[in-house]
Parts: structure tokens; sequence; C-alpha cells
């Protein structure tokens, strides 16, 4: 007999902290997912996702973050784990509302509690690796279906501390940064992804935030050998490093930028409303297949 899970039979668990857009994503959680369940403002990206595996009663849980709005589409799904490895970490994509980006960064998640209780990351991290993300130590089912969109500009500090933590991840390999000298090396859709950060966004409210903090995030990481770039799995200190920042975000922007191209030599470039607008209006749309589809 087939080992298979109805996706509606699984645990939802809500993972939120600070976001500005919590309490209304989480209202449009329950109200599509009455039996989900919330974990709040526990500090640290491991500490949360245990408390939610500790939260959940099913084997295998789902963990939605809070700034996340799903698709009820994914209700309708079911896992089949002949096809993936069910301890392995299942990441679904999602669609980012600033700059139209559909790949993995802040969709649905599927886990395996005995997985998440047992791993080591972010803050609990014992190898670089782990410092700021659990897709390289964790062993991962990237997944092709989108089925959430991530609304990360509830405020500026919102989209900026999103867009300076993908900086940084973008910057790097296998969590360790890439070399000046060697940022030409960087895996092609990696730096599409990066680039596209940096450049789009200025058609949505606080959409220049992200841009600019994409921008920094990169340059610290790559061109700031001083920088603590694990710093980005603390969001108590991103919060009192965007309330450091002094200046004007077009002025900033223009100045990040103005330097990554002329050190890096990469595609950055300073999209109006109107022009972000047509890019996202000509980027390929996302189609989904099967719900447990490799990206690659």
């Amino acid at each position: 007999m087939a080992d298979r899970t109805r996706i509606s039979d699984l645990d939802f668990v809500y993972i939120s902290f600070k976001e500005p857009n919590k309490e209304k994503n989480w209202a449009d959680l329950k109200n599509k997912v009455p039996w989900a369940k919330r974990v709040d403002g526990v500090v640290g990206f491991d500490n949360a996702h245990k408390a939610a595996a500790e939260a959940a009663e099913t084997d295998f849980f789902i963990s939605v973050d809070g700034d996340n709005i799903i698709d009820e589409r994914f209700l309708l799904e079911t896992l089949d784990w002949t096809k993936t490895d069910k301890k392995a970490v299942h990441r679904w994509r999602a669609r980012n509302n600033i700059n139209g980006l559909v790949y993995g960064n802040g969709g649905l998640v599927g886990w395996s509690k005995d997985t998440c209780l047992n791993m080591r990351t972010h803050e609990n991290a014992e190898s670089d690796e782990n410092q700021i993300d659990f897709c390289w130590g964790v062993p991962h089912e990237n997944l092709h279906n989108c089925y959430s969109t991530t609304v990360i500009n509830g405020s500026p500090q919102q989209a900026f501390v999103a867009g300076y933590r993908e900086g940084v991840k973008m910057s790097t390999e296998k969590g360790k940064p890439i070399p000046a000298s060697d940022f030409k090396t960087i895996w092609p859709d990696n730096l599409k992804i990066l680039s596209t950060w940096m450049s789009v966004g200025a058609d949505v409210e606080h959409g220049e935030w992200a841009m600019l903090g994409a921008r920094m995030g990169c340059y610290h990481t790559v061109l700031d050998t001083k920088y603590e770039f694990s710093k980005i799995r603390d969001l108590g200190e991103m919060e009192h490093y965007f309330q450091s920042l002094d200046g004007e975000v077009d002025v900033e922007i223009q100045l990040w930028g103005n330097s990554l191209r002329q050190r890096l030599d990469i595609p950055v470039a300073d999209l109006t409303g109107d022009q972000s607008r047509f890019h996202k209006f000509v980027m390929p749309s996302h189609k989904n297949k099967g719900v447990q589809d490799r990206e690659y």
C-alpha cells in the first residue's frame, strides 16, 4: 500500500515574531486552515522552529512564516512518500510581493519533527554552513511549485531586513562569503536573484528599502571583511542596525549601487516604478507541476 498523506491532514504551525502584518496574516491563515497552531515571539530561527515542532501533533508538519499568505490550493494536494525523502526539509516556492521573484525564499516548508528537533542552525549552529540558513546543512527537497506569497513591505524596516538578509545569503557559497576576486563564479541563478532584489521593486510601497537592503547586504558580505555577516540570524541586531541608518533611501540606493557596479562589475539597475512594473509584467509566468516535483 502506498505511503501517502493528505496535506489537509497535517498540522500547520504559524511562526511569527515582529512582522508588522503578522496578525492580519494569522487571521487569513486561520480562515483557510482553522486547525493551524501558532508560535509567536520566540527568539532565534532555530529555537522558533523547534518550538513549532513541539507544538505540532503530526510527525510531519507545515511551517508558515509570519509574512506569508498561503494559496488554499495547497490544501487539496496529497504527498506520496515514495517520491521524496520524508525526513528531508520540503521547501516550496513563494512569490515575492516586492520584486516578483518565485523561489524558495519565504515559502511554505514541510518538516519532519525529528529532523527539526535534531538540527543545529542559526543561533545554535555548530558549523559555518548552518549559521545563516537551514538549506546547506540540513537535507532538503527543493520543490518546484509555488503555494504562497511572501509579503515583506509592511514597513520600511521589514522590507530592508528582508532584502539585507537575502543580499547576504545570495553572496555566499554554502554559508561562506564569495571573495570579490571570485565573484564572477557565483551560481548564475543566484546572481539573477541577487540582481533582481537589488534592482526591482520601486513600484511597491517600501520596495526601495528592500533594494537598498540587498545592495548593502551584498557589499558587506563580499567587500567589507570586518563585517560579521552571521548577524543576520539575529533579528534584534538587524532592528538596531536599521534604526542606525542615516540618509535618504533614494540617495543611498544610488551610492551602494555605484559601489557594487564599480567594484564587482555585476548587473545592478536603478529601475523606476514604471520600469519595475514592466519587468514584472514580462517575467515568465510560473506554472505549477506536481506537488513533489523538484526544482531541477
